[in-house]
């Protein structure tokens, strides 16, 4: 995709997101415990690159990308539209905004759906259940 259907594409998603959040609330955060979160077909200590996330309150990251949290909008009980702009940690390009819907299990657990068309699940996992390298990094700053 060219430069300048990729700025149109992520304008029109924007939008949408917008325009669809206007019937909602706004909430400053998504109420999910902080800290890593695994593909939920994953078990905790098997996790790795590729299976695990870390949740901030400002957004989510994996190991070669993060998604800021631009716009959070409760939908229903346990859903949120989400506006993100995700940047790629080995691309210098520009942030894509991205418009994802999250239905919360509770404040442990979640599975996203991104207007792209893909699906993740994932739930918490406490850092001591993690892989040797996740129980070793010091993420006290992400869980206040």
């Amino acid at each position: 995709m060219n430069a300048t259907r990729k700025a149109i594409v992520n304008a029109a998603l924007l939008l949408a997101g917008l325009s669809a959040c206007q019937q909602s609330v706004s909430a400053d955060a998504l109420p999910l415990k902080r800290g890593y979160y695994v593909a939920s077909d994953t078990p905790c200590d098997q996790a790795s690159n590729a299976t695990t996330m870390l949740l901030r309150r400002d957004g989510l990251g994996g190991a070669r990308d993060f998604c800021e949290f631009k716009r959070i909008e409760q939908t229903g009980a346990n859903s949120y539209r989400v506006i993100e702009a995700c940047a790629d940690f080995q691309d210098q390009a520009p942030p894509e905004n991205d418009v994802v819907t999250y239905t919360l299990r509770g404040d442990t657990a979640f599975t996203s759906t991104s207007e792209r068309g893909w699906t993740r699940s994932a739930r918490h996992c406490d850092q001591s259940a993690m892989p040797p390298d996740w129980r070793e990094n010091d993420i006290s700053d992400v869980m206040k």
